[in-house]
C-alpha cells in the first residue's frame, strides 16, 4: 500500500491511531483501475472485504429487467462501498464502474473481525454505514419510479450538495462532484436528451444553475431549485 495514504484522515477511521490501523492495513490489497473500467459486475461473486475509495470516483449501477441501468450511488474518496459482502450476501449487489482513474483499498474480512474484538466501536460504525447506504439506495430507486423527471433531477443535485457541501464562488455554490449529463440521466432514470434539455432550461435566465463542460455544476439560485424539488 502506498505510504502516502494517511487512513487516520478518512471519516470511517476517525479516532483510530496509525498504530491501531496497522494490523488492518498490513495485509490489505491496494487496487488501481482506469476510467470506465468495471471493478465488479452485479451478481458476480464478491470476496468479503471492506472496500474504501482512496482517490478518483466510482458509480454503483443497478440493472432493471429490461436491461436499463440506473446509477444508484456515486462513490467519492473516503467512502466505504460493497458492504453487503461483509454481512450475508456474497455477490455484488450492483455493478461498480470507475468514472475516472481510481484507487481502492480492500481490507480482508478476517482482519476486520480480529480488529473488532479489540475495537467494538468499529462494528457499530459498519452497521451505521451499511444502514445509511441501504437507505440511500432505496431512496434512489423509489425516486426513479415515483416522481417527475424534473423533481428527481433537482432532488439529486440538492442531495449531493447537502451531503458534500459546495465550493463558494462568485455565482453560487459549485458541487465538488462532477456530474456529466450521462451520469445525471442514469441516476434519475431519464434519457440523455431530456437531461440536457432540463439542465439547459435551468441555466437560462433567470438561471438556477451554471453547467460547464465535463459536469461542473454551480447552484446559482438555491431557492429556485428548492421549488423544483417541491414540484412548484
Amino acid at each position: 500500500m502506498p505510504t502516502s495514504i494517511d487512513l487516520t484522515k478518512l471519516d470511517f477511521f476517525k479516532g483510530l491511531s496509525e498504530a491501531e490501523l496497522r494490523p488492518l492495513t498490513e495485509n490489505a490489497r491496494f487496487r488501481s483501475i482506469h476510467a470506465a473500467e468495471v471493478l465488479f459486475h452485479e451478481g458476480a461473486p464478491l470476496e468479503p472485504a471492506l472496500r474504501l475509495l482512496i482517490s478518483g470516483g466510482l458509480e454503483i449501477r443497478k440493472s432493471a429487467a429490461n436491461g436499463k441501468e440506473t446509477v444508484v450511488r456515486l462513490i467519492r474518496p473516503g467512502d466505504v462501498f460493497g458492504m453487503a459482502a461483509l454481512f450475508d450476501r456474497k455477490v455484488a449487489p450492483g455493478t461498480v464502474v470507475a468514472g475516472e482513474k481510481s484507487e481502492i483499498l480492500e481490507i480482508r474480512l478476517e482482519d476486520i473481525h480480529a480488529h473488532m474484538a479489540e475495537n467494538p466501536g468499529m462494528a457499530l460504525k459498519l452497521l451505521i454505514t451499511f444502514s445509511q447506504r441501504l437507505r440511500e439506495t432505496q431512496d434512489a430507486l423509489h425516486a426513479v419510479v415515483s416522481e417527475r423527471a424534473k423533481t428527481r433531477l433537482a432532488c439529486l443535485i440538492m442531495r449531493i450538495l447537502d451531503r458534500e457541501g459546495g465550493i463558494p464562488t462568485a455565482d453560487g455554490l459549485t458541487l465538488k462532484t462532477k456530474l456529466p449529463h450521462g451520469t445525471l440521466s442514469r441516476m434519475v432514470g431519464i434519457t440523455y436528451e431530456e437531461c440536457v434539455r432540463l439542465i439547459r432550461e435551468w441555466c437560462h435566465a433567470p438561471a438556477m444553475l451554471r453547467y460547464e463542460r465535463g459536469g461542473t455544476i454551480t447552484v446559482v439560485d438555491r431557492d429556485a431549485l428548492d421549488r423544483q424539488v417541491l414540484g412548484d
